[in-house]
């Protein structure tokens, strides 16, 4: 495993250990009770306006749950990769089915906070700019788009065939 990804999920586990109890034993709002949750986007003036597709900073109070989720790419229950070599069919796949997996834990597009891109190097400027075009699409109805995390460009990805694959936080 790499060393930087793994010191990142170690530094990750470690915050939300240190964080969450501080969190819920406050009783998420002070003063009085309990808050709902609430997600605000936080926008960067000094930045080029990507809304339609996600924020520069996504505020996120009185969360109940956090639900971190592995890369998922184009594949079927069997491994098999659907639309090998195809980086804008891949993606179309993953968001197609995404709504199942969320709905299957509770959640919905709504809830995603970040979202994690890994293409390999031989992903096109074209294709990139049209898997831009379908995650626009895929939060068009979302008031408050997630916030991107890092575009990781790789040269392969687990499964031979797989161009791309996505992360996403989610929290409630």
């Amino acid at each position: 495993m790499n060393k930087s990804v793994l010191l990142s999920g170690l530094m990750l586990a470690v915050s939300v250990a240190i964080a969450a109890p501080t969190v819920f034993a406050s009783g998420g709002g002070g003063g009085g009770g309990w808050h709902p949750f609430s997600k605000t986007a936080a926008p960067n003036p000094d930045a080029p306006d990507f809304s339609a597709i996600f924020n520069w900073g996504v505020k996120i109070k009185n969360m109940d749950e956090l639900f971190l989720i592995a890369g998922h790419g184009a594949h079927d229950e069997t491994g098999e990769i659907q639309f090998p070599d195809d980086p804008v069919a891949q993606t179309q796949y993953i968001l197609d089915n995404f709504d199942v997996y969320l709905a299957d834990n509770g959640y919905d597009r709504d809830d995603i906070i970040r979202i994690e891109f890994t293409m390999t190097n031989d992903v096109t400027e074209s294709d990139f700019n049209q898997i831009l075009g379908l995650f626009a699409g895929y939060f068009a109805p979302v008031a408050v788009k997630p916030a991107a995390g890092t575009l990781r460009i790789v040269d392969a990805l687990a499964i031979p065939g797989m161009k791309v694959e996505y992360e996403i936080w989610c929290a409630k």
